[in-house]
């Protein structure tokens, strides 16, 4: 039942690892730099669920808990296990690289999660979660990945500090509404996601534009 419960979770977090990948036309990633990635965002969910259980027995506003703690640091910790990783290597290199990379960490991170609600709720929540909830991961990170390529090229930290600000926000509510008993609330928390999917699409054929690797200019 375990294997079961890992191969099941994997599938949808891999799918989607390839897919998004696939979008980076010009100088596609290597396959090991992705999954080095994705491995350091399965990682990064451990700290992160530490920092929630130390903080969830203090702060006792579930609005602030979900934004400033559950946001936060799930977005910080992703972020780090690409920092950590990929950030100072030389195949991180075009506009699009923080979307796929951010992408992949988000994968990683939202399969073990995925693993850890099949264990305690059971292995049909994966066909909610492995749609909703892991692109959910994928278009939160998304707002802090592409300011951590301009993090790179231009040395100035605000870029990636504003994204991941801006991703535990976008975080937050969705925890925030999808929790709720109201089904109004779960119809925004789908919404928040389906947005920024659309904006995240949007952004990275523009940021396909900006490639130097381009030759059809």
């Amino acid at each position: 039942m375990i294997l079961f419960i890992i191969v099941v979770a994997l599938i949808p977090g891999l799918f989607w690892l390839f897919y998004f990948a696939g979008k980076d036309r010009y100088e596609p990633e290597p396959p090991l730099f992705l999954i080095y990635a994705f491995i350091a965002g399965m990682i990064a969910i451990l700290p992160a669920d530490v920092t929630e259980l130390l903080f969830k027995k203090i702060i006792l506003n579930r609005y602030i808990f979900y934004i400033v703690v559950v946001g936060l640091s799930e977005e910080f910790f992703k972020y780090l296990s690409v920092r950590l990783t990929i950030y100072s290597n030389r195949e991180f290199n075009e506009p699009i690289d923080g979307i796929v990379y951010s992408t992949a960490a988000a994968l990683g991170f939202a399969t073990v999660e995925n693993m850890l609600y099949m264990f305690t709720m059971g292995w049909k929540v994966i066909f909610i979660r492995s749609i909703l909830t892991t692109l959910g991961h994928v278009v939160f990170s998304a707002l802090w990945g592409y300011p951590l390529y301009k993090t790179k090229m231009t040395g100035k930290k605000h870029y990636v500090v504003t994204g991941i600000l801006l991703a535990a926000l976008f975080h937050g509510l969705y925890d925030i509404f999808i929790s709720s008993k109201y089904l109004i609330s779960i119809f925004i928390a789908i919404a928040i996601v389906v947005i920024l999917y659309f904006i995240m699409n949007r952004e990275m054929k523009e940021m396909e534009k900006e490639s130097p690797f381009r030759n059809d200019a």
